[in-house]
């Protein structure tokens, strides 16, 4: 029941109540006062007084009395009444008081459906919240360590090597520590960009960009004749981090998409179709999460953001990306973006 219900019909009770006993205890005093005086002898009225004047007088004393009494129960049956609307919000205070200090287990207990019920079950479900955020930022720190300890240990070993003399300081081992420096620049440019979208600093410069020729460009470079466009269309975005985005979907349909992809166009969407070995539909989700992969023994070739930093972009630009399994196998990228305010 909700708090405003229950607050009018306990003050309809206490006020019936309330009223009920005072009307009662004035009649019984009233009937037997009354009585009294016109069965038993009639009392001598003093000069200037009118018969029954006293009667009145006694009349009046007990019908303060009796209200006087009835006051006294209506404050103790409100004052109960308080108390037992005032008691679960001192727990839920008390409960906010020790997860402030530092108790993180410390939940609210829910009872009714009113709407100290319902800020309760809020402010549990907030707490699971930020529970399952801080363990999730716990996880991408601990990935972040392994991700950058694996390029510097094999640039500190391969560095090493030459001075040791292992290694001869030719062009290809050169080659191979330039390779690892790379990588690790573009794990490091990776976070900095997700750091800058999640606090708003990212600026963009959105305008009418023509989706087709955007996707040509990206998946000519990165799957030249391995993939297949139809439709076009346009939408509101930041050219630049458009053709980031188109990158990281390309270069993920070469790594693990079969190295060939259908890509459909509409106007403000990007549909990328691959061929790869498709992921079960409860894991696809988490393909968005920083340094996910479903085999940790295979070997990676990026950063290890690359749809992560493809949800955040879409996000920054107003949009929104998604995964889903193929109907024919492999995995659907669905990139929503703003369309143009000229064609709606």
């Amino acid at each position: 029941m909700r708090i405003a219900t229950r607050l009018v019909i306990a003050f309809l009770a206490v006020a019936l109540f309330s009223g009920g006993l005072t009307l009662v205890l004035i009649e019984r005093v009233q009937a037997e006062h009354v009585r009294r005086y016109f069965d038993g002898p009639r009392p001598f009225a003093p000069a200037g007084h009118r018969p029954g004047e006293r009667l009145v007088e006694e009349l009046k004393r007990e019908s303060r009395k009796a209200l006087l009494f009835a006051l006294v129960v209506a404050a103790a049956a409100g004052a109960g009444l308080a108390l037992g609307l005032a008691r679960p919000i001192r727990e839920l205070t008390e409960t906010a008081r020790r997860y402030a200090a530092g108790d993180r287990s410390a939940r609210a207990r829910v009872r009714g459906r009113d709407e100290i019920a319902e800020l309760a079950a809020a402010f549990n479900a907030l707490a699971d919240r930020l529970a399952e955020e801080r363990a999730r930022e716990e996880r991408q720190l601990a990935a972040t360590a392994h991700e950058l300890r694996t390029p510097l240990a094999v640039l500190k070993a391969e560095l090493e090597a030459l001075a040791d003399g292992v290694l001869a300081p030719d062009a290809a081992n050169l080659k191979a520590l330039v390779a690892e420096v790379d990588r690790i620049t573009r794990l490091v440019e990776d976070l900095e960009l997700l750091s800058v979208v999640a606090a708003g600093g990212l600026a963009l410069r959105p305008v009418e960009v023509d989706l087709a020729e955007a996707v040509r460009e990206v998946f000519d470079r990165v799957l030249p004749g391995s993939y297949r466009l139809v439709g076009e269309g346009t939408a509101l975005a930041d050219p630049d981090r458009l053709r980031q985005i188109l990158w990281n979907l390309a270069t993920n349909v070469q790594k693990y998409g079969g190295a060939w992809a259908e890509v459909r166009v509409a106007p403000g969407r990007i549909e990328v179709r691959d061929r790869g070995p498709g992921v079960p539909p409860e894991e696809v989700e988490r393909l968005f999460e920083p340094f996910y992969r479903r085999d940790p023994a295979r070997p990676r070739g990026g950063s290890g953001l690359g749809l992560a930093v493809v949800r955040a972009l879409a996000s920054a630009m107003g949009g929104s990306v998604r995964a889903r399994p193929g109907e024919e196998g492999g995995l659907v990228f669905e990139l929503e973006l703003p369309r143009s305010r000229d064609r709606g």
